[in-house]
């Protein structure tokens, strides 16, 4: 299995075309994947030291750069993804960079039964792209078990005070964004080429991301395709919602100035099990068990 439950995504095969590309990444690759502000990856050290969270870790590791980079930040963390291609690949790059992380497989709603130990925060990418309801509470239910009483959970989705724009407006404005056919990049290593070419599909409340990866080694072609579906239709208020019902108990965006990919500010999620520095209500602990169970069954 080599996506999260619901996802139509073959991951491994991403991630194994984009370690196969290393190269072209490798040198300044810190950089170069948080851009000039420092992104969410920033942003979570960020929190990290000023809560002193001691133990954190990145749901969505991917090869392994964002830990690797949150590692050297002072923090310690470890990586997981659903993806074994992406976290075998990240354990050789974490030896190839001296940095001290722990690498392991798993989705997140198995978090609770594959983790090592419980973290005081959690940094995850990709929750957006959960296509049902019950498919982001069965995640966030897992997510929420894995951390310790009071710890902290920061994902990218709609933020607090964003214009109530509905699903069209938005797949529009990241429609005129970019072109329908792209081609991502060429590379040759050995006697292997591989291209990455992107067509892009549009529905009414999501963009699907085809992916056509086209291999020749020794005079053999070879087409290998996966899906990335882009919803556009979770907002704030959803977040709200489904974060208390899988029982955090307070959700909050986060304004960072200047940790922004281009330099601006970043807004990004932060929800709490437990209030901060505070326990659960008994009535808020009720209702949370409640619809983990609803979500689990």
């Amino acid at each position: 299995m080599s996506s999260q439950p619901g996802s139509m995504t073959d991951w491994d095969l991403v991630h194994r075309w984009e370690w196969f590309r290393r190269e072209s990444w490798r040198q300044g690759f810190r950089t170069k994947i948080h851009g000039q502000g420092g992104g969410p990856a920033r942003a979570f050290a960020t929190m990290a030291h000023e809560l002193d969270a001691k133990v954190l870790l990145d749901a969505s590791c991917g090869l392994g750069r964002r830990t690797i980079y949150l590692a050297e930040k002072g923090v310690t963390i470890l990586g997981s993804d659903i993806s074994g291609v992406a976290v075998n690949h990240a354990r050789e790059l974490a030896r190839d960079e001296n940095a001290p992380v722990t690498f392991f497989r798993s989705a997140w709603n198995e978090l609770p039964k594959n983790m090592p130990h419980h973290f005081d925060g959690i940094l995850v990418t990709g929750l957006n792209l959960e296509p049902s309801w019950d498919h982001l509470g069965v995640a966030l239910v897992g997510l929420y078990h894995a951390l310790h009483s009071g710890g902290f959970l920061m994902f990218v989705g709609a933020t607090e005070g964003e214009p109530p724009t509905g699903p069209a407006d938005r797949v529009a404005a990241d429609w005129n964004s970019q072109p329908p056919e792209s081609v991502e990049w060429f590379v040759r290593e050995g006697k292997i080429t591989c291209s990455l070419v992107k067509l892009r599909y549009k529905a009414a409340d999501y963009i699907d991301d085809r992916l056509l990866y086209v291999s020749e080694e020794n005079g053999d072609a070879r087409l290998e395709s996966t899906t990335i579906r882009r919803p556009f239709y979770w907002t704030w208020s959803h977040w709200r919602d489904v974060t208390r019902m899988a029982g955090f108990c307070n959700l909050e965006t986060r304004t960072f100035p200047g940790f922004g990919i281009d330099g601006g500010d970043l807004q990004i999620n932060v929800a709490w099990k437990g209030k901060k520095n505070e326990s659960a209500s008994a009535e808020e602990t009720v209702d949370a068990e409640k619809h983990q169970a609803a979500y689990v069954d």
